[in-house]
């Protein structure tokens, strides 16, 4: 696997320039250390301030946290109940997620907007809250996507949209299209043929780390550590703003959990 590159962080020129025009994935270490939320966000912060909230999360059943028919699993749980889990060091296969405005929109006093999406015409947020061991499956986000890793440490796994077939992804008619079966990480070849050969990229990304994630680019995390993150997802132009509240009203309209 060939290694994300990372940089200091750039300024909005260069950045516009060698990254999203080229529609090229980048870690810029250290891009968020300004961040209150990297010296505030931790376990005990979590439970004395939103300890009572109920919280949506991802739960793996026989190790998906979605069903094709169904869309994600998810359930709610008590935010003290889940760093209560944590902290004892109990195995869970709860996931905690949720956009940041619906859920718990206080967040946004502790991060700083990057200047790269400073200027965007729609934005959106969600908080990643991860115990030991999590993962996500091989996905694909339609908006430009900055992952902000607060506390602990994530494994990406990247591979560019224009070899989208070859991930053999969920049918538009699914409760998951922009999801794909593979496991990046260790693929079934057998099952998957396609995938063969597929060049992936690997971003080891880490606490004050901002990873860019291009528009379509399919990616898959593991968590080897409890772990807190926040993207900001983001689109610029009239079209692109409206492909991506069309995106989320055919969402609604048919249901997905994603």
């Amino acid at each position: 696997m060939t290694p994300v590159d990372r940089i200091t962080p750039q300024s909005v020129e260069e950045f516009e320039t060698r990254y999203r025009a080229r529609s090229r994935p980048v870690i810029m270490r250290g891009a968020i250390d300004d961040w209150p939320a990297r010296r505030l966000w931790s376990g005990d912060y979590f439970r004395g301030r939103f300890g009572e909230r109920m919280v949506p999360a991802l739960r793996s059943r026989q190790g998906s946290v979605y069903d094709v028919q169904t869309g994600a699993h998810y359930e709610s749980i008590r935010m003290a109940d889940y760093v209560g889990l944590l902290a004892a060091g109990t195995p869970t296969d709860f996931y905690v997620t949720f956009r940041v405005q619906e859920t718990m929109p206080e967040l946004f006093d502790d991060i700083v907007r990057p200047p790269y999406c400073g200027d965007a015409a729609w934005t959106s947020s969600k908080l990643w809250f991860a115990s030991p061991g999590a993962r996500s499956p091989l996905h694909r986000d339609l908006p430009q996507n900055l992952y902000a890793q607060i506390v602990g440490h994530k494994t990406f796994y990247l591979i560019d949209r224009r070899l989208s077939r070859r991930v053999h992804r969920h049918s538009f008619l699914s409760r998951v299209p922009n999801c794909s079966p593979v496991d990046a990480e260790a693929p079934d070849l057998a099952r998957y043929p396609r995938f063969h050969d597929t060049p992936v990229l690997r971003a080891e990304v880490e606490p004050g780390d901002l990873l860019y994630i291009p528009s379509l680019w399919w990616h898959q995390t593991r968590s080897p550590e409890t772990s807190v993150a926040l993207n900001l997802f983001w689109v610029n132009g009239m079209m692109a703003c409206a492909a991506a509240r069309g995106a989320q009203l055919f969402m609604r309209l048919r249901g997905f959990k994603l």
